[in-house]
Protein backbone atom coordinates (compact mmCIF):
# COMPACT_ATOMS: atom_id res chain seq x y z
CA UNK A 1 0.00 0.00 0.00
CA UNK A 2 1.49 3.28 -0.89
CA UNK A 3 2.54 5.43 1.65
CA UNK A 4 0.48 8.59 2.34
CA UNK A 5 2.87 10.51 4.84
CA UNK A 6 6.24 11.46 4.30
CA UNK A 7 8.50 11.11 7.05
CA UNK A 8 11.85 13.38 6.32
CA UNK A 9 14.63 12.61 8.45
CA UNK A 10 18.01 14.66 8.06
CA UNK A 11 20.96 13.68 8.75
CA UNK A 12 23.19 15.10 11.60
CA UNK A 13 25.83 16.97 10.85
CA UNK A 14 29.07 17.69 13.56
CA UNK A 15 30.91 20.78 12.00
CA UNK A 16 31.36 24.15 13.26
CA UNK A 17 27.96 26.46 12.62
CA UNK A 18 28.14 29.89 11.87
CA UNK A 19 25.76 30.50 13.99
CA UNK A 20 24.89 34.09 15.99
CA UNK A 21 25.01 34.86 19.34
CA UNK A 22 26.77 31.87 20.80
CA UNK A 23 30.40 30.28 21.17
CA UNK A 24 33.90 31.89 21.16
CA UNK A 25 34.23 35.57 20.89
CA UNK A 26 36.94 37.76 20.29
CA UNK A 27 38.20 40.48 22.53
CA UNK A 28 38.94 43.96 21.68
CA UNK A 29 39.45 42.59 18.02
CA UNK A 30 37.55 41.62 15.27
CA UNK A 31 37.95 38.46 12.76
CA UNK A 32 41.08 38.50 10.75
CA UNK A 33 42.40 40.78 13.02
CA UNK A 34 46.27 39.35 14.87
CA UNK A 35 45.60 38.21 18.40
CA UNK A 36 47.49 39.41 21.50
CA UNK A 37 50.96 38.28 22.34
CA UNK A 38 51.83 35.84 24.53
CA UNK A 39 49.79 35.60 27.72
CA UNK A 40 48.45 39.44 27.57
CA UNK A 41 45.79 41.48 26.83
CA UNK A 42 44.57 45.21 26.43
CA UNK A 43 41.83 46.61 28.92
CA UNK A 44 41.10 49.73 26.50
CA UNK A 45 38.66 49.06 23.74
CA UNK A 46 39.72 49.57 19.77
CA UNK A 47 40.15 53.31 18.40
CA UNK A 48 41.47 52.19 15.37
CA UNK A 49 40.03 49.73 13.06
CA UNK A 50 42.57 48.37 10.22
CA UNK A 51 41.57 45.80 7.46
CA UNK A 52 41.38 42.59 8.24
CA UNK A 53 44.32 40.17 7.31
CA UNK A 54 43.39 37.03 7.61
CA UNK A 55 40.43 34.57 8.16
CA UNK A 56 40.19 32.65 11.40
CA UNK A 57 43.81 34.05 13.14
CA UNK A 58 46.33 30.85 13.60
CA UNK A 59 45.57 29.74 16.99
CA UNK A 60 42.36 30.74 17.74
CA UNK A 61 38.45 29.65 17.19
CA UNK A 62 35.98 30.55 14.64
CA UNK A 63 33.42 33.35 16.29
CA UNK A 64 30.64 35.41 15.57
CA UNK A 65 30.23 37.49 18.28
CA UNK A 66 33.72 39.75 19.37
CA UNK A 67 33.28 41.66 22.81
CA UNK A 68 35.01 45.16 23.29
CA UNK A 69 35.24 47.30 26.55
CA UNK A 70 36.07 50.92 26.62
CA UNK A 71 36.27 53.71 29.17
CA UNK A 72 34.42 56.63 30.42
CA UNK A 73 36.64 58.74 29.84
CA UNK A 74 36.92 58.29 25.80
CA UNK A 75 33.58 58.62 25.05
CA UNK A 76 32.44 61.39 27.03
CA UNK A 77 35.86 63.84 27.40
CA UNK A 78 34.16 67.09 28.11
CA UNK A 79 30.38 66.80 30.43
CA UNK A 80 27.76 66.71 27.75
CA UNK A 81 29.90 66.21 25.20
CA UNK A 82 29.52 62.41 23.83
CA UNK A 83 31.92 60.94 21.03
CA UNK A 84 30.66 57.25 20.17
CA UNK A 85 32.47 56.75 16.88
CA UNK A 86 34.64 54.14 17.86
CA UNK A 87 30.77 51.78 18.76
CA UNK A 88 29.87 52.81 15.17
CA UNK A 89 32.98 51.59 13.38
CA UNK A 90 32.88 48.89 15.48
CA UNK A 91 29.28 48.00 14.76
CA UNK A 92 30.49 48.31 11.35
CA UNK A 93 33.49 45.76 11.33
CA UNK A 94 31.24 43.53 13.10
CA UNK A 95 28.60 43.69 9.91
CA UNK A 96 31.79 43.48 7.68
CA UNK A 97 33.09 40.25 9.50
CA UNK A 98 30.28 38.37 10.43
CA UNK A 99 30.08 39.33 13.94
CA UNK A 100 28.00 40.99 16.31
CA UNK A 101 29.30 42.83 19.51
CA UNK A 102 28.80 42.51 23.11
CA UNK A 103 30.14 45.66 25.03
CA UNK A 104 31.43 47.00 28.44
CA UNK A 105 31.11 50.51 29.33
CA UNK A 106 33.46 51.29 32.37
CA UNK A 107 33.82 54.26 34.21
CA UNK A 108 37.24 53.74 35.10
CA UNK A 109 40.04 51.21 35.64
CA UNK A 110 42.94 50.42 37.75
CA UNK A 111 46.70 51.53 38.15
CA UNK A 112 47.71 52.92 35.20
CA UNK A 113 44.64 52.87 33.46
CA UNK A 114 42.02 55.60 32.20
CA UNK A 115 40.22 56.88 35.36
CA UNK A 116 36.94 59.24 35.75
CA UNK A 117 36.83 61.87 32.97
CA UNK A 118 39.03 64.82 34.29
CA UNK A 119 35.87 67.02 34.62
CA UNK A 120 34.05 64.83 36.58
CA UNK A 121 36.85 64.08 39.17
CA UNK A 122 37.36 67.78 39.47
CA UNK A 123 33.50 68.74 40.52
CA UNK A 124 32.30 65.42 42.40
CA UNK A 125 33.44 63.66 45.51
CA UNK A 126 36.78 60.88 45.29
CA UNK A 127 38.40 59.12 47.55
CA UNK A 128 42.17 57.83 47.67
CA UNK A 129 42.32 53.93 47.58
CA UNK A 130 45.42 51.63 47.58
CA UNK A 131 45.62 49.22 44.66
CA UNK A 132 48.09 47.19 44.13
CA UNK A 133 50.16 48.89 46.71
CA UNK A 134 49.82 52.27 45.00
CA UNK A 135 47.11 55.12 46.24
CA UNK A 136 44.95 56.12 43.84
CA UNK A 137 41.66 58.25 43.44
CA UNK A 138 38.10 56.65 42.64
CA UNK A 139 35.13 58.43 42.61
CA UNK A 140 32.62 57.98 45.42
CA UNK A 141 30.20 55.69 44.72
CA UNK A 142 27.57 56.38 46.05
CA UNK A 143 27.69 60.56 45.49
CA UNK A 144 24.56 61.79 43.87
CA UNK A 145 26.87 62.80 41.17
CA UNK A 146 27.95 59.41 40.04
CA UNK A 147 24.75 58.73 39.27
CA UNK A 148 23.75 61.30 37.55
CA UNK A 149 26.87 61.65 35.47
CA UNK A 150 27.91 58.10 34.97
CA UNK A 151 24.00 56.82 35.02
CA UNK A 152 23.44 59.45 32.34
CA UNK A 153 26.39 58.66 30.11
CA UNK A 154 25.44 55.19 30.39
CA UNK A 155 21.52 56.23 29.39
CA UNK A 156 22.70 58.41 26.39
CA UNK A 157 24.76 55.22 25.03
CA UNK A 158 21.50 52.91 25.18
CA UNK A 159 19.57 55.82 24.06
CA UNK A 160 21.80 55.66 20.54
CA UNK A 161 22.20 51.84 20.71
CA UNK A 162 19.30 49.56 22.38
CA UNK A 163 17.99 47.66 20.07
CA UNK A 164 20.73 47.77 17.53
CA UNK A 165 20.80 44.24 15.49
CA UNK A 166 24.23 44.26 15.80
CA UNK A 167 24.37 44.83 19.52
CA UNK A 168 25.18 41.41 21.18
CA UNK A 169 24.65 42.62 24.99
CA UNK A 170 25.74 45.07 27.45
CA UNK A 171 27.61 44.22 30.82
CA UNK A 172 25.63 45.69 33.42
CA UNK A 173 29.17 47.84 35.16
CA UNK A 174 28.57 50.54 37.95
CA UNK A 175 30.87 49.73 41.07
CA UNK A 176 35.16 49.39 41.14
CA UNK A 177 37.68 49.11 38.72
CA UNK A 178 36.27 47.93 34.91
CA UNK A 179 32.49 48.10 36.36
CA UNK A 180 33.16 44.67 38.44
CA UNK A 181 31.91 44.86 41.57
CA UNK A 182 35.12 45.19 43.80
CA UNK A 183 33.92 48.61 45.26
CA UNK A 184 32.39 50.08 48.16
CA UNK A 185 28.62 51.24 47.11
CA UNK A 186 25.50 50.59 49.36
CA UNK A 187 23.01 48.36 48.70
CA UNK A 188 20.66 50.98 48.12
CA UNK A 189 22.68 52.88 45.31
CA UNK A 190 23.42 49.51 44.04
CA UNK A 191 19.77 48.69 43.41
CA UNK A 192 19.36 52.10 41.58
CA UNK A 193 22.10 51.37 39.30
CA UNK A 194 20.32 48.52 38.66
CA UNK A 195 17.24 49.87 37.66
CA UNK A 196 19.13 52.50 36.15
CA UNK A 197 20.24 49.66 33.80
CA UNK A 198 17.24 48.46 33.21
CA UNK A 199 14.94 51.45 32.43
CA UNK A 200 17.94 52.03 29.82
CA UNK A 201 18.26 49.04 27.37
CA UNK A 202 14.65 47.40 27.05
CA UNK A 203 15.44 45.40 24.06
CA UNK A 204 19.66 44.87 24.05
CA UNK A 205 20.15 41.56 26.64
CA UNK A 206 22.16 42.94 29.74
CA UNK A 207 24.26 40.55 31.36
CA UNK A 208 25.02 41.35 35.41
CA UNK A 209 28.60 40.27 36.96
CA UNK A 210 28.07 37.17 39.18
CA UNK A 211 30.24 38.90 42.07
CA UNK A 212 28.05 39.09 45.99
CA UNK A 213 26.38 42.61 46.05
CA UNK A 214 26.01 43.12 42.13
CA UNK A 215 24.31 39.75 40.83
CA UNK A 216 21.57 39.88 43.97
CA UNK A 217 20.37 43.24 42.33
CA UNK A 218 19.76 42.00 38.79
CA UNK A 219 19.00 38.72 38.97
CA UNK A 220 15.36 39.80 38.84
CA UNK A 221 15.55 42.32 36.68
CA UNK A 222 15.95 39.66 33.35
CA UNK A 223 19.47 40.36 33.53
CA UNK A 224 22.05 37.42 32.67
CA UNK A 225 25.02 36.87 34.20
CA UNK A 226 28.95 36.73 33.58
CA UNK A 227 32.21 35.77 35.23
CA UNK A 228 35.40 37.46 34.32
CA UNK A 229 37.25 34.48 36.19
CA UNK A 230 35.84 30.86 34.30
CA UNK A 231 38.46 28.71 34.48
CA UNK A 232 40.35 29.77 37.28
CA UNK A 233 42.00 26.86 39.04
CA UNK A 234 44.86 28.65 41.06
CA UNK A 235 46.58 27.74 44.03
CA UNK A 236 48.23 30.15 45.63
CA UNK A 237 48.87 29.04 49.05
CA UNK A 238 50.32 30.38 51.98
CA UNK A 239 52.29 29.31 55.01
CA UNK A 240 48.34 28.80 56.93
CA UNK A 241 46.88 27.12 53.44
CA UNK A 242 47.89 24.68 51.64
CA UNK A 243 48.04 25.18 48.20
CA UNK A 244 45.42 23.21 46.55
CA UNK A 245 43.15 24.44 49.58
CA UNK A 246 43.79 27.79 47.92
CA UNK A 247 40.65 29.97 47.10
CA UNK A 248 39.57 30.05 43.50
CA UNK A 249 36.74 31.24 41.71
CA UNK A 250 35.79 28.03 40.20
CA UNK A 251 35.62 26.17 43.66
CA UNK A 252 34.54 29.38 45.59
CA UNK A 253 32.33 31.30 43.35
CA UNK A 254 30.72 29.00 40.86
CA UNK A 255 28.83 26.25 42.94
CA UNK A 256 28.00 29.14 45.74
CA UNK A 257 26.27 32.18 43.80
CA UNK A 258 24.44 30.17 41.36
CA UNK A 259 22.12 28.80 43.50
CA UNK A 260 18.57 29.62 44.45
CA UNK A 261 17.37 32.21 42.08
CA UNK A 262 20.09 32.44 39.81
CA UNK A 263 19.99 28.96 39.19
CA UNK A 264 17.62 29.12 36.11
CA UNK A 265 18.52 32.72 35.02
CA UNK A 266 19.83 30.99 31.57
CA UNK A 267 16.75 30.03 30.72
CA UNK A 268 15.95 33.27 29.92
CA UNK A 269 19.36 34.94 29.64
CA UNK A 270 22.58 34.88 28.72
CA UNK A 271 25.58 33.41 30.71
CA UNK A 272 29.28 34.67 29.49
CA UNK A 273 32.41 33.27 30.52
CA UNK A 274 35.52 35.62 30.62
CA UNK A 275 38.31 33.44 31.02
CA UNK A 276 40.63 34.09 34.16
CA UNK A 277 43.89 34.73 33.14
CA UNK A 278 44.12 32.89 29.34
CA UNK A 279 43.78 29.11 28.45
CA UNK A 280 47.34 29.30 27.42
CA UNK A 281 48.17 30.55 31.24
CA UNK A 282 45.88 27.55 32.52
CA UNK A 283 48.32 24.85 30.26
CA UNK A 284 51.42 26.28 31.38
CA UNK A 285 50.26 25.79 34.90
CA UNK A 286 48.78 22.42 34.24
CA UNK A 287 45.28 23.46 35.26
CA UNK A 288 42.44 20.76 34.35
CA UNK A 289 41.05 21.40 31.36
CA UNK A 290 38.68 18.68 31.19
CA UNK A 291 37.12 19.73 34.69
CA UNK A 292 37.24 23.53 33.78
CA UNK A 293 34.65 22.60 30.44
CA UNK A 294 33.02 20.58 32.18
CA UNK A 295 31.99 23.23 34.54
CA UNK A 296 30.88 25.77 31.73
CA UNK A 297 28.56 23.34 30.03
CA UNK A 298 26.85 22.40 33.48
CA UNK A 299 26.76 26.15 34.23
CA UNK A 300 24.49 26.54 30.47
CA UNK A 301 27.10 28.97 29.03
CA UNK A 302 26.69 30.76 26.07
CA UNK A 303 29.58 32.58 25.61
CA UNK A 304 33.27 31.57 26.27
CA UNK A 305 35.62 34.73 25.73
CA UNK A 306 39.64 33.66 25.92
CA UNK A 307 40.80 36.90 25.06
CA UNK A 308 41.91 36.80 21.79
CA UNK A 309 45.16 34.97 22.86
CA UNK A 310 46.61 31.64 21.02
CA UNK A 311 45.13 28.79 22.41
CA UNK A 312 46.95 25.95 23.30
CA UNK A 313 47.52 23.32 20.26
CA UNK A 314 46.70 20.14 22.74
CA UNK A 315 43.74 21.78 23.75
CA UNK A 316 41.83 22.89 20.41
CA UNK A 317 40.19 19.65 19.48
CA UNK A 318 38.87 20.19 22.80
CA UNK A 319 38.01 23.96 22.95
CA UNK A 320 36.58 23.39 19.45
CA UNK A 321 33.83 20.75 21.04
CA UNK A 322 33.52 22.98 24.12
CA UNK A 323 32.27 25.35 22.22
CA UNK A 324 30.23 23.62 19.28
CA UNK A 325 28.01 23.00 22.57
CA UNK A 326 28.04 26.00 24.24
CA UNK A 327 24.32 27.84 23.71
CA UNK A 328 22.40 26.78 20.80
CA UNK A 329 22.45 23.44 19.02
CA UNK A 330 19.28 22.71 16.68
CA UNK A 331 19.40 19.09 14.59
CA UNK A 332 16.04 19.30 12.69
CA UNK A 333 15.62 15.39 13.81
CA UNK A 334 12.12 14.79 11.22
CA UNK A 335 9.87 16.51 9.63
CA UNK A 336 6.27 14.57 9.11
CA UNK A 337 3.78 16.41 6.09
CA UNK A 338 1.23 14.31 3.82
CA UNK A 339 2.86 13.15 0.43
CA UNK A 340 -0.34 14.57 -1.48
CA UNK A 341 -2.59 18.07 -0.89
CA UNK A 342 -5.38 19.28 -2.17
CA UNK A 343 -5.01 23.30 -3.51
CA UNK A 344 -5.90 25.50 -0.68
CA UNK A 345 -6.30 22.70 1.47
CA UNK A 346 -5.23 22.15 5.47
CA UNK A 347 -2.62 19.53 6.38
CA UNK A 348 -0.76 18.23 8.91
CA UNK A 349 3.14 18.92 9.72
CA UNK A 350 4.88 17.69 12.70
CA UNK A 351 8.49 18.11 13.18
CA UNK A 352 11.15 17.52 15.92
CA UNK A 353 13.62 19.70 17.08
CA UNK A 354 16.92 18.31 19.26
CA UNK A 355 18.46 21.31 20.68
CA UNK A 356 22.07 19.70 21.58
CA UNK A 357 23.53 22.54 22.80
CA UNK A 358 23.23 23.83 26.56
CA UNK A 359 21.28 26.68 26.08
CA UNK A 360 18.52 27.91 24.70
CA UNK A 361 18.45 31.13 21.78
CA UNK A 362 17.87 34.33 23.89
CA UNK A 363 16.94 35.99 20.46
CA UNK A 364 13.64 36.44 18.67
CA UNK A 365 13.53 34.34 15.14
CA UNK A 366 10.93 32.42 13.65
CA UNK A 367 10.23 29.00 12.35
CA UNK A 368 8.65 29.04 9.38
CA UNK A 369 7.87 26.37 6.33
CA UNK A 370 9.19 27.55 2.86
CA UNK A 371 7.06 25.49 -0.42
CA UNK A 372 8.16 26.54 -4.19
CA UNK A 373 7.22 25.46 -7.31
CA UNK A 374 8.98 26.61 -10.45
CA UNK A 375 9.02 30.69 -10.35
CA UNK A 376 6.60 30.15 -7.18
CA UNK A 377 7.21 30.87 -3.67
CA UNK A 378 5.34 30.71 -0.56
CA UNK A 379 5.96 30.73 3.04
CA UNK A 380 3.84 29.76 6.17
CA UNK A 381 5.24 31.27 9.58
CA UNK A 382 4.68 28.66 12.27
CA UNK A 383 4.53 31.64 15.01
CA UNK A 384 3.07 29.43 17.75
CA UNK A 385 6.57 27.77 18.50
CA UNK A 386 8.72 30.83 19.67
CA UNK A 387 12.29 29.43 19.36
CA UNK A 388 13.56 30.98 22.54
CA UNK A 389 11.68 28.67 24.94
CA UNK A 390 13.34 25.42 23.28
CA UNK A 391 15.59 24.52 26.05
CA UNK A 392 18.63 21.55 25.80
CA UNK A 393 16.47 18.54 24.37
CA UNK A 394 13.26 17.75 22.59
CA UNK A 395 10.86 20.18 20.83
CA UNK A 396 7.90 18.61 19.54
CA UNK A 397 5.64 20.46 16.99
CA UNK A 398 2.55 19.74 15.73
CA UNK A 399 0.43 21.94 13.74
CA UNK A 400 -2.38 22.17 11.37
CA UNK A 401 -1.40 24.51 8.10
CA UNK A 402 -3.05 25.86 5.32
CA UNK A 403 -1.92 25.43 1.83
CA UNK A 404 -0.96 28.79 0.58
CA UNK A 405 -3.53 29.79 -2.23
CA UNK A 406 -0.81 30.55 -4.95
CA UNK A 407 0.03 27.01 -5.35
CA UNK A 408 -1.35 25.37 -8.85
CA UNK A 409 -1.64 21.71 -9.03
CA UNK A 410 1.98 19.94 -9.16
CA UNK A 411 4.93 19.18 -7.05
CA UNK A 412 6.19 21.48 -4.64
CA UNK A 413 9.79 21.43 -2.44
CA UNK A 414 9.40 22.01 0.74
CA UNK A 415 12.28 23.46 3.14
CA UNK A 416 12.48 24.80 6.96
CA UNK A 417 14.09 27.60 8.34
CA UNK A 418 14.77 29.89 11.24
CA UNK A 419 14.42 33.48 9.88
CA UNK A 420 14.77 36.69 10.68
CA UNK A 421 11.30 37.83 11.62
CA UNK A 422 9.49 39.37 9.01
CA UNK A 423 11.96 38.42 6.63
CA UNK A 424 12.79 35.06 4.52
CA UNK A 425 16.40 35.57 5.47
CA UNK A 426 17.20 31.88 7.45
CA UNK A 427 19.98 33.21 9.66
CA UNK A 428 20.05 30.61 12.49
CA UNK A 429 21.57 26.86 10.77
CA UNK A 430 20.39 23.58 11.76
CA UNK A 431 22.99 21.04 12.36
CA UNK A 432 22.17 18.75 9.49
CA UNK A 433 23.69 17.82 6.20
CA UNK A 434 20.74 18.45 3.82
CA UNK A 435 21.37 22.10 4.19
CA UNK A 436 21.21 25.00 1.09
CA UNK A 437 23.61 27.06 0.70
CA UNK A 438 21.32 29.83 2.25
CA UNK A 439 20.97 28.22 5.04
CA UNK A 440 17.21 26.70 4.47
CA UNK A 441 16.89 22.99 5.22
CA UNK A 442 15.61 20.65 2.15
CA UNK A 443 12.70 18.57 4.23
CA UNK A 444 11.65 16.58 0.35
CA UNK A 445 8.80 17.48 -1.25
CA UNK A 446 4.93 16.70 -1.91
CA UNK A 447 2.15 17.29 -4.98
CA UNK A 448 -1.01 19.14 -4.88
CA UNK A 449 -3.75 17.98 -6.63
Amino acid sequence: MTEVIRRFRPTESHGYLANPHRGCCTFQRFNGDALFPGTSWSEEGPTAFPAATQGVADGYLPTTVAYCRWFWSLMEPERGRFDFSMIERALAVCAQRGQTLAVRLMSFGSTRQPQVPEWYAESNPMETVERNGQPIRLPVHDAPGYLEHWGGFVQEFARRFDGNPLLESIDIACVGPWGEGDGVCSPERRARFSALWRSAFHVTPRLAQLVDGCIEHDRDTGAGWRHDCFGDLSAGGSSEVLKHESFNSTFMDFPRLVQGPIKDLWKHAPVHFETCYVPMYWHQQNYDIDFILAQGLKLHGTYFMPKSTALPGVWLDKLTDFCARLGYRYVLRQAVYPTRIARGATFAFSAWVDNVGVAPIYRRYDLVLRLRQHDREAVIVLDQDDVRTWLPGDTWIERTLQLPHELAAGPVKLAIGLVTPGTRDARISFAVKEVYSDRWVDVGGCEVT
